[in-house]
């Protein structure tokens, strides 16, 4: 941790930080906006040809199991414990260092990868019978592990391109690490438009192989112009890779309960009357409610984090702070609107992107509730992404995991408690609850850790929050009488109808809290307009 010595030696530079924050992270949220648009029509794609039909149920139970082996091996534990060593030295200037470190990370990987996958293999059934769907039906139990065996295939080259993502970000260089989504979720939708027909369900299961393949392909060739070079060697003794251990065992521990709350969501939600729809309806609520926590708090986060771990490693501490509070106060003015309109327009966003095809009234009366259950998370999830961000900036990943272990506790009790009256939006409501309780113990084991994070100056963060809060307030109000006022013409409206509606509402809202944000001279807003009127 940073004395005031040295942060005087290495004062804080504010206005550069914040400059190549909002640069940065323009260019971030913008390509991941575009993942975020392509994530969605996938699943319009994917809902419009299954609804909430078992057979999509069972490739999304099926994709838990590969997912998990992604990110707790590879994904987010790896990368974020990565990162900082691995920006360390090329702040420092040891870049043979660096992709020296960076090159024995890929072989381990790819050996831990495969032994990971050949376990999971084998005993697929097993975990699909016991942990995954205990409760579904036997056919669609079958089906998931067919599934669940095709897509193990799909963490070997997902997990390398996630290695390859954080070399990128840790080298500051974005681009690619947020364009190669992109080629995956158009695999997917090519899969499912183009392999369903002769191979069903597997299609799509073919179309994220094949894209995690595309994903890894097209961030090697930055890779190499930045210096990397692939040896096959089992390199124990690469520079930084112990520190790199170290902070990945805990992380494996906080990824783990991470998952857990998804295992617990289907577990618990495939013994529902109607178990694989409402599992189904559970997951689409989800990827809608990822749609603006990607494209605002987790491209914050990826722009912050290799910052703060750049000061970190420059002894300063009050540039750390400068660009972790900056990055809390724009996932407050971005997450808090995105929530509330979330919220009360859960039905007609459903219904104008997935209520099609087989994809019907019954589907949206599961699906848009769950998501007005998930919103209630959206700020608590975009400030977490932060602050564990800063913990892992400071080498800290034991109170992120202590935090995160208790928090998954929590998430089954009250998951347990409200699947009952909630059913499946229970389980969302469980996980946005219990993430909020996370990001209050957070916030005061990183202000107990640093100190102030605003340095005595609490109002700085304590005042733009409410301001905020009254622009997105305000919002909300013109919200709820539009929809009050709308609702029998999009309750009796075509598809364009339902669609017109909704871009008014959303427009109407946006408009309404960018004018209340001018007014209250929010610094969040004037930022990202002077940052675009300049280009």
């Amino acid at each position: 941790m940073a004395t005031g010595e040295e942060e005087q030696i290495n004062p804080p530079r504010p206005a550069r930080t914040r400059r190549g924050l909002i640069n940065s992270t323009l260019l971030i949220m913008g390509a991941t906006l575009l993942s975020r648009i392509l994530g969605v029509v996938r699943d319009i794609v994917l809902t419009n040809k299954y609804g909430t039909t078992d057979d999509y149920a069972a490739y999304l139970a099926a994709y838990r199991i590969p997912d998990t082996l992604y990110l707790l091996i590879i994904g987010g534990a790896l990368g974020s414990s990565l990162i900082p060593v691995f920006s360390r030295f090329l702040g420092r200037g040891e870049r043979e260092n660096a992709w020296r470190l960076a090159n024995a990370v890929v072989n381990y990987s790819m050996v831990v990868l495969a032994v990971c996958s050949a376990l999971a293999w084998l005993f697929a059934p097993a975990i699909v019978s016991t942990i995954l769907a205990p409760n579904f039906p036997e056919e669609t139990k079958r089906l998931t592990t067919d599934l669940t065996r095709l897509l193990l295939l799909q963490p070997f080259f997902m997990g390398l391109g996630g290695i390859a993502l954080a070399l990128l970000n840790g080298s500051e260089n974005f681009v690619w690490p947020a364009v190669a989504p992109l080629i995956y979720n158009l695999s997917i939708i090519g899969g499912t438009l183009f392999l369903t027909g002769p191979f069903g369900i597997q299609g799509v299961a073919l179309g994220a192989i094949i894209g995690s393949f595309l994903y890894l392909l097209v961030q090697v060739p930055t890779l190499y112009r930045l210096g990397f070079y692939f040896r096959p060697s089992l390199d124990s003794q690469a520079p930084g890779a112990k520190q790199v251990l170290r902070a990945l065992l805990p992380r494996l521990l906080g990824q783990a309960a991470f998952q857990a709350n998804f295992f617990i969501a289907t577990n618990l939600g495939s013994g529902l009357e109607q178990g694989p729809a409402r599992v189904t309806a559970f997951n689409l609520a989800y990827q809608l409610f990822m749609l603006p926590h990607g494209v605002f708090a987790i491209s914050l986060a990826t722009v912050a984090f290799p910052a703060m771990a750049r000061f970190l490693g420059e002894n300063n501490l009050a540039g750390m702070k400068e660009t972790l509070i900056g990055a809390l106060r724009q996932v407050f003015f971005l997450a808090l609107p995105a929530a509330l309109g979330l919220g009360i327009l859960a039905r007609p966003i459903v219904m104008t992107l997935y209520q099609s095809g087989k994809f019907d009234s019954a589907s949206t009366d599961l699906v848009s509730p769950t998501v007005l259950c998930f919103s209630f998370g959206l700020v608590s999830y975009g400030v977490v992404e932060i602050l564990t961000r800063g913990f892992f900036a400071l080498h800290d990943t034991r109170t992120p995991v202590m935090v995160a272990l208790v928090t998954v506790g929590l998430n089954f009790i009250l998951s347990v408690l409200l699947i009952g009256p909630l059913q499946q939006g229970g389980l969302a409501l469980a996980l946005a609850l219990s993430t909020t309780a996370e990001m209050v113990l957070l916030y005061w084991f990183l202000t107990r850790q640093v100190g102030s994070l605003t340095e005595g100056n609490t109002d700085v963060l304590l005042v733009a929050i409410f301001k905020i809060g009254i622009a997105a307030d305000l919002m909300g109000l013109v919200l709820l009488i539009g929809v009050k006022a709308l609702q029998e013409p999009l309750a009796n409206a075509d598809k364009i109808g339902v669609i017109i509606i909704t871009f008014f509402l959303i427009g109407l809202g946006g408009a309404v809290y960018a004018g209340a944000a001018y007014l209250l001279r929010l610094e969040e807003l004037r930022s990202v307009v002077r940052r675009f009127v300049r280009r």
